[in-house]
């Protein structure tokens, strides 16, 4: 009997991966909730070998073949680390039909484990008492799966909760979605309604445990070999100009060593320097806090626009929402004007000085970068599949704006803490942070 199915720490363990797996297809970007697609991808390749091991133990003991639908979800992981890498570059078509190819087994193997684990636990006598009391009785499938009927009521347990996703997928995705749900719906009741071999010789079980070694190791090389081959593939990341993730562009941001630290002691300056100054930092730290908020603007259309394409659906977008965010970027670069016409009151060497200068010199850094952001997304936008990468540029330097002033405010930190300064410093500061918490916890590229 126990060579016949699974084993509980098999299903118990997979289970837990195939539910994860789909909540994070269906939850929005964060950053704790995409830790294990994002900085945690490396998780994936752990579970490659952990169910590699696995793989081979159950080979020896002849329950590879049963166990396949639980091999599956181990093998997918490291596939949709890499999922948006996978469908980059494609048209909007070839886009949709290898996500949904993704989302079938994601949304598949959280019914596959539930409803094949509970007709393992119908093979047990505890299991059918159980299954046959009135307290379960109105959940479908069980019923069947103790009275011997175990096809059947796999089939009905999985149409169920089928039917139950549905309704995360109306909510979360779209109508190419709903339709790939149907498809397993029918291939569901198909299998339900195909009469069970109740015994198999041996040639049989010998015959369907080699297949199963095929297409596992099939599976295990294709899966590390598309994880190893899109991580690191040649070319920008997303096809992104963002310098953020793109390894080939490294040099494209600010030069942080481009105004040296002031050398100086931190002291109070006169009244009117120190009013210059406060003033100057505070229109620059407000002039990227207006610069941040017209990024989010796009960022957040750009990504709805293209999931209504990607899913066709239908959530609402700002109208002229790129008109709205550019209109937001000129005042940004208007709000900072002011400051730009202010002579830097005090010598380099001076920490207060340096610091006006290194913002001064970044804020500049920054708005020649959305002068050049306008005229890619410009080109992306007009197709369907480009606005992807419109959203996922100002997504990266919505971010790399909050992480460049970070980097100021650690360098120029004896400054920035220093009592005798704090007036002068105070607001750029508390601005700053505002900026960079805005997308902090923001993960770049899903």
């Amino acid at each position: 009997m126990s060579a016949t199915r699974p084993p509980g720490w098999l299903i118990l363990a997979t289970a837990i991966l195939a539910i994860a797996l789909l909540l994070m297809a269906v939850t929005e970007t964060s950053l704790i909730g995409h830790y294990l697609i994002d900085q945690g991808e490396f998780l994936s390749v752990l579970g490659l070998v952990f169910i590699a091991v696995a793989g081979v133990a159950l080979h020896r003991s002849g329950r590879l073949h049963v166990s396949m639908p639980f091999v599956l979800p181990w093998l997918l992981y490291p596939v949709i680390t890499q999922g948006d890498q996978v469908i980059d570059n494609l048209s909007i078509n070839w886009m949709r039909l290898l996500t949904h190819l993704l989302l079938a087994p994601i949304f598949g193997a959280p019914v596959a484990v539930v409803a094949l684990g509970l007709r393992h636990v119908a093979s047990q006598p505890w299991g059918q008492s159980a299954f046959r009391s009135p307290a379960l009785a109105w959940i479908p499938g069980l019923r069947p799966m103790a009275d011997g009927r175990a096809r059947e009521g796999v089939a009905l347990l999985a149409a169920t909760l089928i039917g139950i996703e549905m309704i995360a997928a109306h909510v979360a995705l779209g109508t190419l979605m709903i339709v790939t749900l149907v498809v397993m719906l029918v291939g569901v009741l198909i299998y339900g309604s195909t009469p069970e071999r109740l015994v198999d010789d041996r040639r049989r079980v010998e015959a369907r445990e080699r297949r199963a070694l095929v297409l596992f190791v099939v599976g295990l090389v294709l899966s590390a070999g598309l994880y190893v081959g899109y991580k690191n593939r040649p070319g920008a990341y997303q096809g992104s100009p963002s310098y953020l993730l793109d390894p080939a562009q490294e040099a494209a941001g600010y030069p942080f060593d481009r105004v040296p630290v002031g050398t100086g002691p931190v002291t109070t300056p006169a009244a009117a320097d120190a009013d210059a100054v406060r003033a100057a930092l505070t229109t620059y730290a407000t002039a990227l806090d207006q610069l941040v908020a017209g990024y989010y603007v796009v960022d957040r259309n750009y990504t709805w626009d293209f999931h209504n394409a990607l899913f066709l659906r239908s959530w609402p977008v700002l109208p002229d929402y790129r008109a709205v965010a550019l209109e937001k970027i000129a005042a940004a670069r208007r709000t900072a004007a002011p400051a730009d016409q202010v002579p830097l009151p005090l010598a380099l060497d001076d920490p207060l000085g340096a610091l006006l200068a290194d913002v001064r010199a970044y804020v500049a850094f920054n708005f020649e970068r959305a002068a050049i952001l306008e005229r890619l997304t410009g080109e992306f936008e007009r197709t369907q599949a480009g606005l992807q990468h419109a959203a996922h540029i100002y997504e990266g330097e919505g971010k790399l704006v909050g992480l460049g002033l970070d980097e100021l405010m650690r360098k120029h930190e004896t400054v920035l803490k220093a009592p005798g300064a704090s007036a002068v410093t105070g607001p750029f500061l508390t601005i700053s942070r505002r900026v960079h918490e805005s997308y902090a916890n923001r993960i770049v590229g899903f």
